[in-house]
């Protein structure tokens, strides 16, 4: 593509005169790369802005890449790193990772609140609220009323094996046990049905409600680009490569990409790895909530939870960050959810987070074994290993530590039945839970 169409399209929108300076000092950072490195990097974060304020379904395809890889020039790229990024210039659809770009799109179409930042959160009207996705919670409806229609059949089917012209048999007797199991059964799902009802229906009160007051509030300011420059300052850490633009000569150092594909890959072996932290418990009633997980650019060397809920609301989807670039492997990926999975057992403990639950006995084997430090810090080194190497029946963490975690944070059965097969240090685990399931039979 010729140069200059290039560049039309990519600032598209943009003010002529900060358009005139990114290039003007694009030309000089490229002839004198260090002297003009945090001049360039200044502009780029303006012009992000800028660009994020504009972005919509129907920007151009270089203001969409601009903001999810940060690619300014794909004359930068050498033609195999042009290959090693392709995946991440497709998109799917998925409410659980998110480019930057479709993560402003979201927010600026109300399905996504914009991310809590006292920083750059600015004095808003106080009849703005907040919209909920409750996306979730109707798929998790969806499902319980499924689930309770073949519980509903199975009764039906138990109650036909009633009959008999003398004494009932044995078998009759077994059948009784079977529908008495059942009828519990049918109770649990139809509480776990209107508990979701009910939550349902406040969630779409309240969206309603936001939907009209922002009708009337078009002045609303997006304060999300802010917060994303912070993600990806984060995600880079102290010590990482600060600099914003994709370019071959550092992208050398990345080991990993965090494509959506790649992403979602990963995603469902965690599901069978630490079903748990995918998972909220609302008002008794279990449903599948993942963090929203934004895929940032950066050459990262840090994956982090930004919030564990929404703002205040705790029945709010928190938000997790990973950066695409990634210089450590997967381990931002699993360091991402560790850090939420703790934060977020901390923001439900309601203070109680050194004395009950995962948290809890987690820290006092850190007091115990007089481990000074930041305990998040230790956790998510642990989780890490654990997901990582004790998954594989590789024995990395300490034994209290890999039995809070069988415990809190436990692996699917088909994945403990074959650790179980690896060592007995997993086969006394194994045969642990399975006396404790007889006994509460």
């Amino acid at each position: 593509m010729n140069e200059q169409v290039y560049f039309e399209k990519l600032l598209t929108g943009v003010e002529v005169d900060l358009k005139k300076e990114f290039l003007s000092v694009k030309k000089l950072h490229e002839e004198k790369f260090s002297e003009y490195k945090d001049q360039f990097s200044e502009i780029f974060w303006k012009v992000y802005d800028a660009i994020a304020q504009l972005i919509d379904e129907n920007s151009t395809i270089e203001q969409k890449f601009f903001l999810r890889l940060g690619l300014v020039d794909p004359r930068y790229l050498s033609r195999e790193d042009l290959e090693r990024i392709k995946e991440c210039m497709t998109s799917e659809e998925n409410d659980v990772f998110y480019y930057v770009d479709e993560w402003i799109i979201a927010i600026k179409k109300k399905k996504i609140n914009q991310s809590t930042f006292e920083d750059v959160i600015q004095d808003q009207p106080q009849s703005v609220q907040k919209t909920y996705d409750y996306t979730w919670v109707e798929k998790e409806y969806d499902r319980k009323l499924y689930e309770r229609t073949i519980e509903e059949e199975k009764l039906r089917d138990l109650v036909k094996g009633i009959q008999g012209k003398g004494p009932y048999s044995k078998g009759v007797y077994v059948i009784f046990d079977e529908i008495i199991k059942s009828l519990g059964k049918l109770k649990k799902l139809d509480n776990d049905v209107n508990t979701l009802f009910e939550t349902l229906k406040k969630a779409k009160e309240q969206s309603q409600k936001a939907q009209m007051i922002t009708k009337d509030n078009k002045t609303l300011q997006l304060t999300e680009p802010s917060v994303i420059k912070q993600m990806v300052k984060k995600v880079v850490g102290k010590l990482g490569t600060q600099y914003p633009a994709l370019t071959s000569n550092f992208l050398r150092d990345v080991n990993k990409i965090f494509s959506k594909k790649e992403s979602l890959k990963l995603f469902e072996e965690l599901k069978l790895l630490d079903p748990k932290t995918l998972t909220r418990n609302i008002r008794g009633t279990e449903l599948f909530m993942p963090p929203y997980v934004i895929l940032v650019p950066g050459y990262g060397e840090n994956g982090f939870c930004w919030e564990p809920v929404e703002g205040l609301n705790i029945y709010g989807r928190g938000r997790i960050v990973v950066p695409i670039f990634s210089r450590k492997g997967i381990e931002p990926f699993y360091q991402a959810f560790g850090e939420y999975r703790w934060k977020l057992e901390k923001e439900l403990s309601f203070g109680r987070w050194m004395e009950e639950g995962l948290t809890g006995e987690y820290y006092q084997y850190l007091e115990e074994n007089k481990l000074r430090g930041q305990p998040a810090e230790y956790f998510v080194k642990d989780y890490i290993l654990w997901l990582t190497k004790e998954a594989n029946g590789i024995q990395k963490i300490e034994k209290p530590v890999r039995e809070i975690f069988w415990r809190y944070i436990p692996f699917d059965d088909k994945i403990k039945e074959k650790l179980s097969k690896v060592s007995y240090v997993y086969q006394q685990l194994w045969e642990k839970d399975l006396r404790r399931r007889q006994r509460n039979q």
